[in-house]
């Protein structure tokens, strides 16, 4: 025989399996097994979720993102996918993102917006509306030949770099040259339009700015300007990448590449940390990094990555899900502290197999739903952090290959209804 109950208030959903709490909790409150379309607030209030407005309608869109401007990738006009700069109503389309189909991340630097998926990457200006490469492009292997000049005999490397605008790039490949007997010179037989030369003195050592006539280097070079980006070149496509520490952190298969102090597009060969797994998200905080494979989260303490200290926090993460959310502090459960200070920044959420985690200032992983909502997990998923209402909300949205659903939940959100 029903009857009735009176409650005070509510509180977030609670849809774990076992054996039944009693119904109100000493607030007398109830916690519903399902919200559908529903926000609960903390003074235990529901209310219903706004619907959405269409804008512009694009096929295949993905990898929305937004701050000083919008950006998307979505079918193009003659390309699978492009890559669209999105103003209210209006989206233009900007240039081909080529390869399969992988989500586009996007770090927001000076005005630069750097985009990337594993094939693909660019920068976009915001002052000038252009796109340009992330990285300047590096030259082929000088070809030489020995003619007169007035450079000391012995054996000598010479190498180019390209330049575009005020961007110096880093060094090609190295070509050796070595002669005995009286001075020669060095002629360059395919020095590229715009290209600097740089060249060792006799018997190796550091290169340097070349002085160059008609194609031929004739004299030693001054030790005033020494090459400042040898061993370095753009970075390769990225999986995913944060801006933290004054560098950029990339992944790419098991590795973490990082960028040199405050030059977001130089990375050096051997500038990277190796996994034992391939890394799917990473996660900035105050006090080092966050790295993920789809089985392991590790803490990287630290911000300098010569001295960085690795340990295993967690559990595997869900690529794509990583939003940065203002905590409330001070405790975020677990046993786990926020100090005052750090709740007046930002922390890394995302989402697991177990459900929504944040990654806390001091390097811990911190479950907030696992002990009250059991996720319907896939294999990719998308993070927001807004304020609605004067409500901060992290908003998860899962897609992609299931990775074990509890089929009654699945249908009550796939149906947006509670019962037929």
């Amino acid at each position: 025989m029903a009857k009735n109950v009176t409650a005070y208030g509510f509180k977030g959903m609670s849809n774990l399996p076992g054996a039944a709490a009693k119904l109100l909790d000493d607030e007398r409150q109830i916690s519903p097994k399902i919200v559908l379309n529903a926000d609960v607030t903390d003074g235990g209030a529901i209310n219903i979720r706004t619907g959405f407005t269409e804008t512009k309608a694009l096929v295949n869109c993905h990898s929305l993102w937004a701050k000083s401007a919008m950006f998307c990738v979505a079918q193009g006009a003659q390309d699978p996918q492009a890559l669209f700069r999105v103003e209210g109503e209006r989206a233009w389309e900007l240039c081909e993102v080529p390869g399969p189909k992988a989500d586009v991340n996007f770090v927001e630097i000076n005005n630069l917006v750097f985009a990337s998926n594993p094939y693909w990457k660019s920068a976009y200006d915001l002052l000038g509306g252009t796109l340009r490469s992330w990285g300047v492009s590096l030259p082929p292997a000088p070809q030489v030949n020995l003619v007169d000049g007035n450079m000391t005999p012995g054996t000598y490397f010479v190498a180019y770099t390209n330049v575009e605008g005020d961007r110096l790039g880093g060094n090609g490949p190295l070509t050796k040259i070595a002669w005995e007997g009286e001075s020669g010179g060095i002629q360059l037989l395919n020095m590229p339009p715009g290209a600097i030369v740089w060249v060792t003195h006799p018997n190796g050592g550091e290169l340097f700015l070349a002085v160059v006539s008609a194609g031929v280097i004739s004299s030693a070079s001054p030790r005033l300007q020494p090459l400042p980006t040898f061993k370095a070149g753009p970075p390769p496509g990225f999986s995913h990448f944060i801006f933290e520490h004054g560098r950029i952190w990339g992944a790419r298969a098991n590795k973490l590449l990082f960028s040199d102090p405050n030059q977001y597009e130089l990375f050096r060969d051997g500038n990277y940390l190796p996994f034992i797994e391939d890394l799917v998200l990473l996660a900035p905080v105050t006090g080092g990094l966050f790295a993920s494979s789809l089985t392991s989260t590790w803490f990287l303490d630290g911000t300098d990555p010569d001295k960085m200290k690795m340990e295993r926090v967690g559990d595997g993460a869900i690529p794509g899900s990583l939003t940065m959310a203002q905590m409330s502090g001070p405790s975020v459960g677990g046993g786990y502290e926020i100090s005052r200070k750090l709740t007046q920044m930002p922390s890394p959420v995302w989402m697991t197999k177990q459900g929504i985690v944040v990654g806390t200032h001091t390097g811990h992983v911190v479950h907030l739903t696992e002990s009250k909502v059991r996720v319907n997990s896939r294999t990719r998923g998308a993070g927001l952090y807004r304020v609605q209402n004067g409500i901060p909300q992290v908003l998860m949205s899962l897609y992609g290959e299931s990775w074990g659903a509890d089929e009654t939940l699945l249908r009550i959100f796939e149906e947006n209804k509670l019962f037929n």
